[in-house]
Parts: structure tokens; C-alpha cells; sequence
């Protein structure tokens, strides 16, 4: 099969050779290095370039939202002295929000749900939305190639601009002004999506988009489910609408422990998850067993651990825990192989290919003993 028939086919839950092995989104440059065969200052002169070739000579089938790793001198220092992934940043949130009502105030300066429908250039966003397919396409090619977080869902992650204390405070104090800013955030996510919808039909681009926000943390939601159902959901199902009708998969990223609220985003028209967070109990197993609001498998992507066994474990563990998720994807037909999040820095290079070499192995294996058709 070749990458695109194996990926579309997983998406559909019909029968493949193995599961589809996810990457773009490993942030350990020595890994990068080795499967690309440069020198490190030819990799840094065009870090793209050489990324993509490092993931095509691993063996991916796709490259979901291609994330490049820091250079060292512009990331924050981690453990033993290496650099992390993370941005160095010259001023904290709360610097220019430093209480609940400043934040208040901000987001009541927003325009409306009706001011942005007046203004939206339906043709500039298709426009946009083609050519980062089109780029994708053509340099990753034979791989697929799926771009995240360009449309899909209103944005939540707001604390990174107000700050945790005075975002949270600010939406318990005034949940209506709240309502209406993600009505206006959902509005463009709306409009947006339908133009990637037409997109996608137009041009016959792979029919799934990666999306989602961070709104739970290790024990859960960082605001109480009640007030996002209220506030954030309906706004979240609108901006689906268009996706939806036009049979588009929606995958979720969701960092942290989301069962509290995963009933709801699937009602809202997500189809499956990514960045599954299992030493916080998002289990495989469990997501395998549970069905989208269409009533198919859950699509995964996922799920070799980024905290425990990528960085902490041996070869073999990370052949152990690729042998898992393999087997689970083998019954469940609709898995893409993957780690649970953004490979780090701290994680050893022959782990990173191991992942990549065995996933390919021993996919085709368990997947040979009987790929479960579930469409």
C-alpha cells in the first residue's frame, strides 16, 4: 500500500497492511541528524529540508503539524544542561493582564460574532488553506501530510496571553462575556472550516484535520465541565458544522486527563484523539473500545509514551510498547502509530528509530494475523 491508500484506508477503519506511523513532531535534533546524514551545520542551514528527509528515511506515512526542534541558543535549559524545546520569553502574562478585570476588559473589546461574519473574505481563507496543503504536499510527498491547528476549533488557550490565575477568575466572574467571545471565536472557526471543507472536496486533500485545545491538565479539566458546557461547547459544535457535513474526520489533541469531558467533545464532532496521556489515564485501551457519535471506532494516534518509556526505557521497552499499541490497533482498526506527544530532547536517538524501524516490523505482522475491518 502506499502511505496515502494506508492512511485513508485506517481513517475508514477498512483493512490495511499495518497501521500508518505518525511523525513531524520530534524535537530531538540528533535524531533528525542521523536519519538525514548531514552535518549539524547543514541541517541548521535549511532545518526543514532536512527533517522532512529524516522522516522519510525513517519511514513515516505522515507528518502531522511538523514541529522543528529549538536551536539550542534561543530555548530554555533543561535537566543536565540541554536545551529544552521551549522558547525563552522576556515577559510573563500577567505583566500586561494583572487582574481579572483587565482581562475582562480586554475580551470585551472583541468584535462580535456578527462583525466577523461581516468581514470574513471566504476566498483569502480558502486561498490560505490551499496553498499550505499544496506546500506540504509537494515537499513531504510521498508522505501525507495532515497540518494542525490552521482551523478546526475556537480557541481556549488563553492563559498563555492573560495568565492562569486571571483568565480563570475572569471567565467564573463573567461567564457572559465569555459566552460571547468564544461565539466570536467559534464564528471564525465556523466560516474557516467551510472553507477548508470546500478545500478538501476541490482538491481531494486527505479528509481529516488535527485540532484541539489544551483545557485539561493531569487531574482533569482546568475549569469545571459545567461552566464549558455552557460557555464553550455549543460554540465548539458550531465551528464543526461544516467539517461534519462534508464527512472530514476531526482529531483531537488532548494533553492531560479529558475523560471528564470526552463524551462532550465527541458529541461536539470530534472523531478521535492524539497526545494521549496515559501515565493520567488516558488509557488505549479503554479509547479503543469507544465509538464517535456516528457510532465508529474512535480514530487514535498514539500512543508511545513521551515521559516514561521514550525517554527512561531500553530498546526493548519501546518494542514492548510499540508490540501493544500494534496488537490494540490490530483488533481496532482505525490506530496510527505514534508517540503520546512531542518527542523531547532528553530522548535517545536509537529509541526515536526503534519506534519508527519496529512500528514498520511488527505492525506488518500483528496486522498480517488478522486487521480487524470495523467500517
Amino acid at each position: 500500500m502506499t502511505h496515502y491508500e494506508r492512511c485513508l484506508a485506517t481513517l475508514a477503519g477498512e483493512k490495511t497492511d499495518r497501521a500508518p506511523i505518525i511523525s513531524g513532531f520530534v524535537c530531538q535534533a540528533e535524531f533528525l541528524l542521523h536519519m538525514s546524514g548531514v552535518s549539524s551545520e547543514e541541517f541548521w542551514k535549511e532545518p526543514r529540508r532536512h527533517s522532512i528527509e529524516a522522516y522519510r528515511r525513517a519511514g513515516a506515512d505522515a507528518i502531522m503539524q511538523f514541529v522543528l526542534p529549538k536551536r539550542p541558543e534561543t530555548a530554555t535549559e533543561g535537566t543536565g544542561g540541554r536545551a529544552t524545546n521551549f522558547s525563552r520569553r522576556e515577559e510573563p502574562p500577567e505583566a500586561r493582564f494583572p487582574t481579572p478585570e483587565s482581562v475582562i476588559e480586554y475580551v470585551q473589546q472583541q468584535p462580535s460574532a456578527e462583525e466577523v461574519r461581516r468581514t470574513f473574505n471566504a476566498r483569502e481563507e480558502y486561498d490560505r488553506y490551499v496553498a499550505i496543503m499544496r506546500e506540504g504536499i509537494r515537499d513531504m510527498a510521498p508522505m501525507v501530510w495532515v497540518p494542525g491547528h490552521v482551523c478546526g476549533c475556537p480557541p481556549f488557550m488563553w492563559y498563555g496571553t492573560f495568565g492562569y490565575s486571571g483568565y480563570f477568575e475572569a471567565m467564573i466572574t463573567a461567564p457572559e462575556v465569555f459566552d460571547r467571545f468564544f461565539a466570536m471565536l467559534g464564528e471564525q472557526r465556523r466560516l474557516q472550516n467551510a472553507e477548508v471543507a470546500r478545500a478538501t472536496r476541490e482538491h481531494d486533500f486527505i479528509p481529516v484535520i488535527y485540532c484541539g485545545e489544551d483545557i485539561c491538565y493531569s487531574a482533569g479539566p482546568m475549569c469545571s465541565p459545567k461552566l464549558l458546557s455552557e460557555i464553550y461547547f455549543p460554540h465548539l459544535r458550531r465551528a464543526f458544522e461544516p467539517l461534519k457535513e462534508a464527512g472530514i474526520k476531526v482529531v483531537w489533541h488532548s494533553d492531560g486527563y479529558i475523560m471528564p469531558i470526552i463524551e462532550e467533545l465527541i458529541s461536539c464532532g470530534v472523531d478521535g484523539f492524539q497526545g494521549l496521556e496515559e501515565d493520567h489515564g488516558m488509557r488505549l485501551e479503554t479509547l479503543a473500545e469507544m465509538t464517535n457519535r456516528d457510532g465508529e471506532p474512535l480514530i487514535l494516534w498514539g500512543s508511545v509514551s513521551v515521559t516514561s518509556t521514550l525517554p527512561h526505557g531500553t530498546v526493548e521497552d519501546v518494542r514492548a510498547d510499540v508490540r501493544r499499541c500494534l496488537e490494540i490497533g490490530a483488533r481496532h482498526g482505525r490506530l496510527f502509530l505514534a508517540p503520546s506527544s512531542s518527542v523531547g530532547p532528553e530522548v535517545p536517538t536509537e529509541n526515536i528509530v526503534e519506534l519508527h524501524r519496529y512500528g514498520i516490523e511488527y505492525g506488518l505482522q500483528a496486522y498480517a494475523r488478522g486487521n480487524a475491518v470495523v467500517a
